[in-house]
């Protein structure tokens, strides 16, 4: 027993180990209901590694853990990785970010989202001037269409 004992104790000090070998952060897709009452909301995450490791996590009614929240694993292929990239590029966002809005709306649902492209954040906000409105939609859409399609049903309410 006191093996055992040692071996779940090595195991607990090698897991935080083996979470930090996750590669740096592509892109992150988020989208949510907005201000809805708790039996309504919802609120869905996407991380896409460099390497093409997807961790997507929707929760519902406000919860950030728990039976609330679902968890999926999925993997993007390179060619999709490249897409976001160029798309990301292409916007031109990392040298001239979005601007906000002069008027922000308030309640409604959201989608929004980032990009790191040779560690720099590029911040694809949900409300942006018209005039950048096109830029982000388009990086925005690269980073949807990477998600595999049998969890876009997590992405919407």
């Amino acid at each position: 027993m006191p093996r055992l004992t040692a071996l779940a104790a090595l195991l607990m000090l090698l897991a935080p180990a083996v979470w930090a070998e996750d590669a740096p952060v592509l892109a992150e897709y988020r989208a949510d209901s907005g201000s809805l009452p708790p039996e309504y909301a919802w609120e869905a995450s996407v991380i896409i590694h460099e390497d093409g490791i997807l961790f997507l996590k929707r929760c519902t009614g406000y919860e950030t853990e728990g039976p609330a929240c679902k968890t999926r694993r999925a993997k993007v292929g390179e060619a999709e990785l490249e897409a976001i990239r160029a798309a990301a590029v292409a916007s031109t966002l990392r040298e001239d970010p979005a601007h906000p809005p002069e008027d922000l709306a308030v309640g409604g649902g959201a989608v929004y989202g980032a990009v790191w492209l040779e560690g720099t954040r590029i911040d694809l906000p949900s409300q942006v001037r018209e005039q950048d409105a096109g830029r982000v939609a388009s990086v925005l859409s690269a980073i949807r269409a990477a998600i595999p399609a049998r969890l876009h049903r997590f992405l919407t309410d």
